[in-house]
Order: structure tokens, then C-alpha cells, then sequence
């Protein structure tokens, strides 16, 4: 396929990045190796969320062949949702007209910036790729449809939602709905707030998929990993509902729900002795891990034939943290520290945020 060119860059890539010189430097490599050509077809934003590492160096030494790539140390420490307000500020002053976010835990195909700029000049708003997670654990495998769930399920999910590590945009869009200034799951509350304020435009968003446009994307590798990521997203996603006016998450019940239902089916089984309670359960989970296997081959590098058994395994460790997280947490605010408070704090930070210019920026090949 030939590369889309633009003679002057439209789009910017942004790539979110903290700790990670390693997976930094792979994501830059297949940046450069892009059909839609670096420098000609888009720049490179590298927002850094105050590495002690040596991304600036791994950064520093891939401007020598892509010299677009600008650095932004993110101002508002603590999550990504004020490193997205403060590059969306630049990149609006700056006159770009599409944004593709990722971060340094991507890989992309050759094709994959092409593909989705060529979806945002067709007509659509949001556009996203095919998410495949690379199994470099089990507990990859276990969680592989979460950065694949618009993919999964396109009609309800891909239709209205875009992971935010796999999203291009057209810049108009910010002018409808933002990011809050949340620890993370600033992604999932952003496309909440634009789906409730699509009516104020006239119409709902455009949303598009190209299942060959290709992001490679690495997941927790232990345990310990898996669990110091559902408390950040659980608690960014709490602080993203509130600061938008909502009591509690807008999934939470989706997760709690099917839950306590399972719980309760079991309970009632072992109680009267009667495993005809537990049929509706089970045969719906037989039917989800058969779907999430068939899906598996398309969304992870490397499935095996347990992938779908552990992939709905993963859905019920992941309905299990957000519903404790969730609880947890809420309590923690609700009284603890207080709802005022919290708003006080994040209106503060997305103040700050804002205030962000190209005066912040580092072009690095004027470092080199």
C-alpha cells in the first residue's frame, strides 16, 4: 500500500510514556518504519510522566532519524488524563487537525498510521485499529480482550467507544467533550461524556474500525502488575465519574451485576442441593469462552487453546476488582476525604493543565 503524504503534518502521534526506555524505543522503531512516512505525514509527541530512565536518551537518539519527535514534560504529575489536556492545548495552538494517541507499550504495523488517517480524510471522527495483545504472560492471555473489546464486540462497544492507547481523533472533537484530569480510565469517561453531549452537535460521532491496522500492545506480566492496575484504573475511574457530575461509574453495574448473579446462583445450587440454578450461568459462560477463543487467534499473537477459558476467567477477575475497587474507593471519598475535595483538587489540575503552550515543548534534534 503507498503511504498517505500530507506536505505539511495534519496529525499528530502521541505517545504517552513513563519508566519505559525499553518499550519507548520499540514503539519509535515502528514509528519510522511507517508506510504514511514520520515528518512528512505526522509528528511525534512524546508526553513523559517524569522518567528516571533513559527515555529521554532513547528519544534523543531516534530524532538523528526522525527529526519531528518533540518532548513534553507533563507539568501536572499523576495521571494520564492531565498529560492528555495539556498536549491536546498544544496541538490545538499548534494547528494539527487529527491526533493519534498511544503510548509506549504499543508496537505499530506498517500500515497502521495510514489506515487511520485515511478513515478520519473518508469522513469518520474517531477511528481505531485492531488491538493484539502480546502474550508474554499468562496473565496477557488472561486479559487479552481488554484492549480488544471494541474490536470483540464492535456493534455495542467499537461503535461508540475507542481504547485510548489505539484512537486517532479529529481535533473539532475536544471541542464536544474532554479528558478529565483523572488518574486513568480518563479514555473510558471521555467517551461517556461525548456520547451525552452528541446531542448538543446534531449527531453522534463517527466511529471507525480497520481490523489491518494493526497496534501491538504488552500487558501486566505478573500478578503483582495485574493488581497495581485495576487499583489505578478502578480509582481513575472513579475520579472521572465524579468530577463529571456522576455518583458511581457508569459500568460499574455492568461488572457488579452479572456478578452477584453468578455468586448468588452458586449459592443457592450448594444450598438446595440443586445445580439446575447454576445452568443459565453455565451455559453462558461455555458460550462466552467459546466466542473469546474463536476471537483469541485475531487478538493475541500467540493464543493457545485455553486462551478462551482464561479469557473468561479474566472477566471474572476483572468484574471482582471492579466491584471491591469500586466500593473501596468510593467509601475512601465519599468519607474519607470528601467529594469537594476531589473536585477542588482535579479542577485545579485541569486548570494548570490548560495553561500549557509550545514553549513547554523540546524539539529534540536541538538537544542531540
Amino acid at each position: 500500500m503507498r503511504g498517505l503524504y500530507i506536505e505539511r503534518p495534519a496529525a499528530a502521534i502521541v505517545i504517552l510514556n513513563k519508566n519505559n526506555a525499553e518499550g519507548l524505543e520499540r514503539v519509535l522503531e515502528s514509528l519510522h518504519m511507517q508506510s504514511c512516512p514520520p515528518c512528512g505525514c505526522f509528528d511525534i509527541y512524546i508526553v513523559d510522566g517524569g522518567s528516571i530512565d533513559s527515555s529521554f536518551s532513547v528519544a534523543s537518539r531516534a530524532s538523528l532519524k526522525m527529526p519531528c519527535i518533540y518532548w513534553l514534560e507533563q507539568r501536572i504529575k499523576g495521571g494520564t488524563g492531565p498529560a492528555r489536556i495539556e498536549i491536546i492545548e498544544i496541538l490545538k495552538s499548534v494547528g494539527y487537525r487529527y491526533v493519534i494517541w498511544g503510548d509506549s507499550e504499543n508496537i505499530y504495523s506498517k500500515d497502521y498510521v495510514d489506515r487511520l488517517l485515511r478513515m478520519l480524510e473518508r469522513g469518520c471522527d474517531v477511528a481505531s485499529g485492531r488491538s493484539v495483545v502480546m502474550r508474554r504472560s499468562l496473565w496477557a492471555e488472561t486479559f487479552y480482550w481488554y484492549h480488544s473489546f471494541h474490536n470483540l464486540f464492535p456493534r455495542f462497544v467499537g461503535s461508540k467507544h475507542a481504547p485510548g492507547n489505539n484512537m486517532a481523533v479529529k481535533i473539532e472533537i475536544y471541542d464536544l467533550a474532554s479528558y478529565p484530569p483523572s488518574k486513568r480510565s480518563d479514555d473510558y469517561i471521555f467517551t461517556f461524556q461525548l456520547i451525552r453531549r452528541s446531542g448538543k452537535w446534531g449527531s453522534r460521532p463517527r466511529y471507525c474500525i480497520d481490523e489491518e491496522a494493526i497496534v501491538y500492545v504488552d500487558m501486566p506480566r505478573s500478578f503483582r502488575e495485574v493488581i497495581a492496575w485495576q487499583r489505578a484504573r478502578v480509582e481513575g475511574l472513579i475520579q472521572g465519574s465524579i468530577y463529571i457530575g456522576l455518583l458511581i461509574p457508569p459500568d460499574l453495574l455492568s461488572w457488579s451485576v452479572p456478578l452477584a448473579l453468578l455468586i448468588l446462583s452458586i449459592a443457592i445450587a450448594i444450598k438446595d442441593l440443586n445445580f439446575l440454578f447454576l445452568l443459565p450461568a453455565l451455559i453462558s459462560s461455555i458460550s462466552l469462552a467459546a466466542y473469546l477463543q474463536a476471537r483469541s487467534y485475531r487478538h493475541l499473537d500467540k493464543a493457545s487453546r485455553t486462551s478462551g477459558f482464561l479469557g473468561l476467567i479474566g472477566m471474572i477477575l476483572h468484574a471482582i476488582f471492579t466491584t471491591s475497587y469500586s466500593f473501596k474507593e468510593l467509601i475512601r471519598l465519599y468519607l474519607l476525604i470528601g467529594r469537594g475535595k476531589l473536585l477542588e483538587d482535579m479542577r485545579k489540575a485541569e486548570m494548570l493543565a490548560r495553561r500549557a503552550s509550545p514553549e513547554n515543548l523540546i524539539l529534540l534534534r536541538s538537544e542531540v
